[in-house]
């Protein structure tokens, strides 16, 4: 059940008419019964591993981390969130890769065919879970009602591509009733609606772009290479955000309030920016359980920290799918992270005896910079192979082919353009607009008349551009 379907319309209607019905005492199970609907309305047999992981979670952070809070019990609750993971998610690549480290040895052997289907949202349940454990191992009360950690494991809005929660973020909200009001209505209905035009008007029209250049055989001239990059940029942000918009927009319908996740992340000024702006929970979830357990390990050797920086955002990339064009993504990510924390001090300050205006083009230097190479990085996360990668970026870097397309049609080159300086002038006026609307009473009666109109053209341009529901990007992780 894509959000973008009507099928999913229909579901969320039906449940919210349901739950503000019934009596309070229902409303729980209510939601956990529509939860596992969704869920199991692509593969029902896959809702059991979902609620074997919640039960298991529940019971041990419950009765057994309490009474054994050590290492070793932590790491055992942490290795059974991690199995079905590594099964389903790994087990196949690994393989692959073991056959082929044999081969280097001299070995013939030849690794069985496996065919193992990928739960939806496996991989961030699986760390929602984890992080679960951790919290309570280090003082985080657990939830002592099934039904409240059901449904905070389960509420469908948050299950196949996060936002990624954690306990802190939602322990209140599920044990106080939920109250509805006419400002959460308004804004679940305004972020679903957002949510629906960035999937189906921007990124459902960028993706057959994209796609021509990164399925194509033959070879991409440095602008199609330029275009293909660019336009799975955008893609991306659009698609999940939009998939985020959703999410938040659903939830806050039955008065749950979900953690942003986006922040426009191609405004970021430096590469730590971009993973403060860019799917927010995910980053903080590698920082908290990747990277400070790490560096506390080797606090005494401190030079080590840009190294597990590394390998936090290596293994940040691994998560996002098995294949080495992840990894090398994360490496990427990671040594310009590791970069940044070395010259941080002399890019993020204000240098010392330089005008406002000076510090305000080093700002845009190091926001265009900070772009470049974060959709650089986008190569090895959409490429086919680490082959297909390379040749991409000799194709640029070497000009190949000049500015004429082989691969691209010239409306994909102008629609990817078209995009790209509304994406950059929706920024530039965000800010200023918001403050004239909130600060000045025209501000104010100008937003009133247009509000209205935005949302109608919204909605007819998600009408008029909806063929059919598209699955999101991160469906796959």
């Amino acid at each position: 059940m894509i959000f973008t379907s009507y099928t999913y319309v229909a579901f969320l209607t039906a449940v919210f008419l349901l739950y503000w019905s019934v009596p309070v005492s229902w409303r729980k199970p209510l939601l956990i019964g529509a939860s596992y609907i969704f869920y199991c309305s692509w593969r029902w047999e896959f809702g059991f591993l979902l609620l074997g992981v919640s039960l298991y979670n529940w019971f041990y952070g419950r009765w057994v981390l309490p009474r054994w809070p050590s290492l070793p019990t932590l790491l055992f609750g942490v290795g059974v969130n991690l199995t079905p993971l590594v099964y389903y998610k790994y087990s196949g690549f690994l393989i692959q890769n073991a056959a082929a480290v044999a081969h280097w040895f001299g070995s013939g052997w030849t690794p069985p065919a496996m065919s193992i289907l990928l739960p939806l949202g496996i991989s961030f349940f699986s760390f929602q879970g984890i992080a679960y454990l951790v919290d309570v191992v280090t003082g985080e009360e657990p939830l002592v009602r099934l039904s409240d950690f059901l449904l905070f494991k389960s509420f469908w809005p948050q299950l196949i591509a996060g936002p990624i929660i954690r306990i802190h973020e939602m322990r209140q909200q599920l044990e106080t009733p939920r109250q509805l009001d006419y400002e959460d209505l308004s804004f679940g209905c305004q972020r679903i609606l957002f949510g629906f035009f960035k999937k189906v008007v921007l990124a459902d029209n960028l993706a057959p772009i994209v796609d021509m250049v990164f399925l194509s055989k033959g070879t991409a001239n440095a602008l199609d290479a330029s275009v293909g990059i660019l336009g799975f940029g955008m893609q991306i942000y659009f698609d999940f955000s939009a998939y985020s918009d959703i999410a938040i927009g659903s939830a806050r319908l039955f008065g749950y309030r979900f953690p942003e996740n986006f922040n426009w992340p191609y405004a970021a000024a430096s590469p730590q920016e971009f993973w403060n702006r860019w799917h927010m929970t995910l980053s903080s979830w590698i920082r908290d359980y990747v990277f400070t357990p790490l560096t506390f390990l080797s606090r005494n050797r401190p030079a080590l920290g840009l190294l597990w920086l590394v390998v936090a955002m290596a293994l940040c990339g691994l998560w996002h799918g098995a294949q080495w064009t992840f990894v090398v993504w994360g490496i990427w990510h990671g040594i310009l992270l590791a970069g940044n924390q070395m010259i941080r001090q002399g890019m993020s300050p204000r240098p010392a005896g330089r005008s406002g205006g000076q510090f305000r083009w080093q700002l845009l230097l190091a926001a265009i910079f900070t772009f470049i190479v974060a959709n650089l990085g986008w190569v090895f996360f959409r490429a086919e192979s680490l082959q297909q990668s390379w040749n991409l970026l000799v194709s640029i870097f070497t000009l190949h082919g000049g500015i004429r397309p082989a691969i691209v049609r010239e409306n994909g080159v102008l629609l990817v353009g078209a995009v790209f300086i509304a994406m950059m002038a929706a920024y530039s006026m965000h800010k200023t607009w918001t403050r004239w609307t909130q600060q000045s009473a025209l501000g104010l009666r100008a937003w009133e008349f247009l509000r209205p109109i935005v949302y109608a053209l919204a909605i007819l341009c998600v009408i008029v551009f909806d063929r059919e529901a598209k699955t999101f990007v991160y469906f796959q992780f």
